[in-house]
């Protein structure tokens, strides 16, 4: 992806393909030592806001089955936030000035893929759109992903005149029944409300004569929604959406009734299977094949990580509405916060390449580390294809479905 340019392909120049190759190297050159860094990460996750208008059932960010004012989900959620009552869990909207720093450092890092994502719902941003322009005049890739709820008319259509790169519409659902039931108190159109603005943007890219931004529509399947996944792919072609994306529930204290039963295992790949049938009919893309891996491992992902070391610390970070930095999804551990550094600081600094170090000594510790969910993670399966990519040899002797440089591309 590059600059955004109307039809269905973009060019990008030759000195910034390899521009973005150097980066690459450099990224895996620090990722082959124990503590070094020598570039940023590859991709961002930047939450503007950590409020939303939705309580959904399966949500670990923003749980419905705590109050708002007590919502510790599980033991390293509590042990988190005690020992940091400065976040603003649910309230914080980014300052402006704050996004345009860390856009700045991660330009001069040589990082260009940004996905918007975090605790809330990035349309509550007043300055959203501003943001998303400041990341593409930059040259950004840029992901978004939403509910789609507050996606105005106006906002739809300068998301394709932006060349936003892709958008990630949380639907969850295949009909409007079982939407009003996994997202809670939304009005009764939400559903079909949402859908008119996906095609909205449909219609905006015929017209602009793009592609961009590619329409994913996503689905968290667990037990009340997985007999619809044939649904799921019908309302992606009704909308105009060109992927359907898959993602299994990771269930914690309070959402394991979510999850699906042994009989219930057993009945999806059926579903899965008819489904893909008629995504294939349709000419739309799904993640099936990761989908069924990590159904696969799911039931943890020790085994993963007696052989293969966590690299996140070398690809990948998320920053909060506050400014605090977390090194992944699935680690809750403040390495940092913009209120009193600058990202590049924080990146280079003590905190970060201590927990490289501990990243490194995984494979031969007896825990998790501390603070994440390294036996059910859900970047098991990116970290894997990063030791196929780093050691080819030895990595291809680990005894799990066969992930490499394509399918990390297709991560990031």
């Amino acid at each position: 992806m590059g600059t955004h340019v109307n039809g269905s392909i973009r060019k990008i120049p030759v000195i910034q393909r390899l521009g973005r190759l150097q980066h690459q190297a450099k990224v895996a050159l620090g990722a082959r030592t124990k503590d070094q860094v020598f570039a940023g990460p590859l991709y961002v996750q930047i939450g503007v806001v950590n409020s939303c208008n939705y309580r959904c059932t399966f949500c670990w960010d923003q749980p419905s089955f705590v109050p708002k004012d007590a919502p510790f989900t599980d033991k390293i959620s509590e042990e988190y936030y005690t020992k940091h009552p400065e976040i603003d869990r649910n309230k914080a909207h980014m300052d402006y000035g704050m996004f345009t720093d860390l856009v700045d450092d991660l330009e001069a890092m040589g990082t260009r893929k940004i996905k918007f994502i975090g605790r809330g719902e990035s349309f509550l941003h007043k300055r959203f759109m501003d943001m998303v322009t400041y990341a593409k005049e930059r040259g950004f890739v840029v992901s978004i992903t939403t509910n789609g709820s507050l996606v105005s008319d106006d906002d739809a259509r300068r998301l394709v005149e932006l060349g936003v790169d892709e958008m990630y519409v949380s639907l969850n659902a295949g009909t409007t029944p079982t939407y009003r039931a996994i997202h809670l108190n939304t009005p009764p159109d939400a559903f079909e409300t949402i859908k008119r603005t996906m095609s909205l943007i449909t219609e905006a890219k015929r017209e602009a004569g793009t592609i961009y931004p590619r329409l994913h529509l996503s689905f968290v399947i667990q037990n009340n929604n997985f007999r619809e996944l044939e649904d799921m792919v019908r309302v992606a072609h009704e909308v105009g959406a060109e992927k359907a994306h898959f993602i299994g529930i990771s269930t914690y204290e309070g959402t394991k009734f979510l999850a699906l039963n042994e009989e219930e295992k057993t009945e999806m790949p059926q579903c899965l299977d008819r489904a893909v049938k008629l995504a294939d009919e349709f000419g739309i893309a799904t993640n099936a094949d990761y989908f069924l891996s990590r159904a696969r491992i799911y039931k943890g992902t020790q085994d993963v990580y007696s052989e293969v070391p966590c690299y996140i610390g070398w690809f990948f970070s998320i920053i909060l509405a506050d400014g605090t930095v977390n090194p992944c999804c699935e680690c809750l551990r403040a390495l940092g916060t913009l209120k009193m550094d600058r990202f590049k600081d924080i990146w280079y600094g003590e905190k970060y390449r201590k927990f490289r170090v501990e990243n490194t000594n995984l494979p031969f510790a007896e825990k998790e580390i501390p603070g994440c969910r390294c036996h059910d993670c859900g970047f098991s399966l990116h970290n894997l294809a990063m030791h196929r990519v780093l050691h080819p040899v030895r990595g291809r002797r680990i005894e799990q479905d066969a992930y490499g440089f394509e399918d990390l591309k297709q991560f990031i």
